[in-house]
């Protein structure tokens, strides 16, 4: 089955790694922040993409998928 970006979504905890090539291909974006940062991961600007979300844990994230 194939799916299409615009139907992907990814739930993850490094902005550089696990959100920024999602929301490039397409896909939908939620950033959890964890409370230590691996310097090769930092990014030093600010995200706006209407696909990209935040949120402070892993339950916030229901309300957020029930918006999209």
């Amino acid at each position: 089955m194939d799916v299409y970006p615009s139907e992907f979504l990814m739930v993850g905890n490094s902005l550089k790694s696990d959100i920024l090539p999602v929301l490039k291909l397409g896909g939908h974006a939620i950033h959890i922040p964890f409370h230590v940062t691996w310097k090769h991961e930092m990014i030093h600007h600010e995200i706006e993409h209407e696909h990209f979300y935040q949120a402070e844990q892993i339950s916030d994230i229901i309300p957020l998928i029930k918006e999209m």
